[in-house]
């Protein structure tokens, strides 16, 4: 968080594909959870943290069209991190299984299921109530996409 903004990333691909989501992704073999949080958000980010806290996890079910419908099981271990005083951002790494199409600090309002990921919701969340939730979410991209607009 900086001035009531989320720093977040912009998914180019897979089941968020336009929206907001946090840094983060696979652990590479023999990587513990904070190693993969410090690589990720660098390649996703370009910028150098240290990690903070820990905030807990949460998991969700999620259903996304590529070819045909796809479900994946999302499980997020969650951190509040610090950037580096002295960071600059180095730019997005560009490897084959990059999704980030850059960073953005985006504020808490505008971050809802219409336009970012559940864990990008539950941040958000957290922020303005210190809390994340605890029961199992279901993301379904076709129901969001079909949303009534408000």
């Amino acid at each position: 968080m900086n001035d009531g903004k989320l720093l977040v990333i912009r998914k180019g691909r897979g089941p968020y594909t336009g929206r907001f989501d946090l840094p983060g992704g696979r652990l590479e073999e023999n990587e513990s959870l904070l190693g993969g949080l410090v690589r990720e958000f660098m390649e996703e980010t370009g910028l150098t943290v240290t990690v903070e806290h820990n905030l807990g996890t949460l998991d969700w079910f999620v259903r996304y069209q590529e070819d045909t419908y796809t479900h994946m099981h999302h499980i997020a271990a969650l951190y509040t991190v610090g950037i580096a005083s002295d960071a600059v951002a180095s730019g997005i790494k560009e490897f084959a299984e990059q999704d980030s199409l850059g960073t953005e600090w985006v504020e808490l309002p505008a971050i809802t299921l219409n336009s970012a990921s559940p864990v990008t919701v539950a941040a958000a969340a957290w922020v303005r109530e210190g809390c994340l939730p605890t029961e199992v979410g279901f993301f379904d991209d076709w129901e969001v996409k079909n949303l009534p607009s408000t």
